[in-house]
């Protein structure tokens, strides 16, 4: 009789271990087909659902746009539960139209220009007003200055009586080209032309405009290259560069300019035509997202952002340089923007203080 009630104990114990094995072998199979993995967000080790997101990086022809393929990329090989797709827009302006009308979907490299969306500019009368932009991580630089032939034009007061290229009409950095021509006193006095950069460059070396806004390359904080840009007008002649004022920079900032000041040293971009100390500004891009985006969400793709190395960044612009620990958090305004909460309790927990990126480039 006991050999019998042993057999049968045996056999019990055989049903529970094959009834165990088939929960956990369903368990697996439901992981497999995408319904939860397990991972640590927000401090917290719970269930988090696969998560699909997307990046809106902007025109693929633009420097930003690698920043969003980037942060795709390592979102689908760091993250266990969240998935990306960089997404090409009609520029910056389509990245943060798509976080304003999907914004549980969407992230956006934004630009400091965009702050013209708050409500009461002028910018944002026609598109509606949108001031839900929260910070996560600074990304590439627009750094720019007023660029000339003409060697007599030394300071912006020089540029009285002169044809002068800004910002297409309707783009949201033109506000902030005609403000430093305001700030010098001399927007009654020029004649403007609107094309922007790239067709800026061509009037002024076709001799159609006398001077210019003009980006050239810049990886925080200080290298500095002349890019292609200037380098093609330097087909025809010598560049001249038309030196700003830090302080005034600072004042259109506190005026709500998407004006991050930027000091050259001299020679930086030219030792013979910038032979001295310049100052001009960058309106930087960074990563941002609604506050409707999901906090848990917001806070791997920190994550992400912050674990990885600059070296791997720049494998894809060479400005990707500078994501390092000290610029990562460096904001292009401590006081018109919040941090996500996903990416400010991320921050909180790894001790790190957000910085004005004006501070960093002083």
């Amino acid at each position: 009789m006991n050999g019998i009630r042993d057999m049968r104990l045996v056999w019990v114990l055989v049903v529970v271990l094959i009834v165990v094995l088939a929960q956990t072998s369903c368990g697996d199979a439901e992981q497999a087909d995408g319904g939860t993995t397990t991972t640590e967000a927000g401090g917290d080790t719970g269930a988090r659902p696969a998560t699909s997101i997307k990046i809106g990086a902007g025109r693929t022809s633009s420097p930003w746009f690698p920043f969003g393929q980037a942060l795709a990329k390592f979102l689908n090989e760091k993250s266990e539960w969240i998935t990306a797709e960089a997404v090409s827009t009609a520029g910056i302006t389509g990245n943060v139209d798509m976080a304003k009308e999907k914004p549980e979907e969407y992230v956006a490299i934004d630009s400091f220009t965009h702050i013209h969306y708050f409500p009461g500019d002028p910018w944002s009368e026609k598109r509606g007003p949108y001031e839900e932009q929260r910070f996560i991580a600074n990304a590439s630089s627009m750094t720019q200055a007023i660029v000339t032939y003409d060697p007599e034009i030394k300071t912006v007061a020089d540029l009285a009586g002169k044809t002068v290229d800004v910002g297409r009409k309707g783009a949201a950095n033109t506000p902030d080209m005609k403000a430093i021509l305001e700030a010098y006193g001399v927007l009654n006095d020029v004649d403007l032309v609107y094309t922007g950069y790239g067709g800026g460059a061509e009037k002024l070396r076709d001799g159609m405009v006398d001077a210019s806004f003009m980006l050239f390359d810049h990886t925080y904080p200080r290298d500095f290259a002349k890019g292609a840009l200037i380098e093609k007008l330097e087909t025809r002649g010598p560049i001249y560069y038309v030196g700003l004022e830090r302080d005034k920079l600072l004042d259109l900032r506190a005026q709500k300019h998407a004006i991050v000041p930027v000091r050259v040293p001299a020679g930086a971009l030219d030792e013979e035509t910038q032979p001295e100390e310049l100052w001009a500004y960058d309106d930087p891009t960074f990563f941002m997202a609604d506050p409707a985006m999901d906090e848990d969400v917001v806070y791997e793709i920190t994550r992400v952002i912050w674990e990885t190395p600059a070296e791997e960044w720049k494998k894809w612009h060479p400005t990707g340089a500078h994501m390092t620990e000290e610029f990562k958090p460096a904001m292009p305004s401590l006081e018109f923007y919040d941090v996500h909460p996903g990416a400010k309790k991320f921050y909180d927990e790894q001790g790190v203080e957000m910085r004005d990126l004006a501070e960093l480039l002083e």
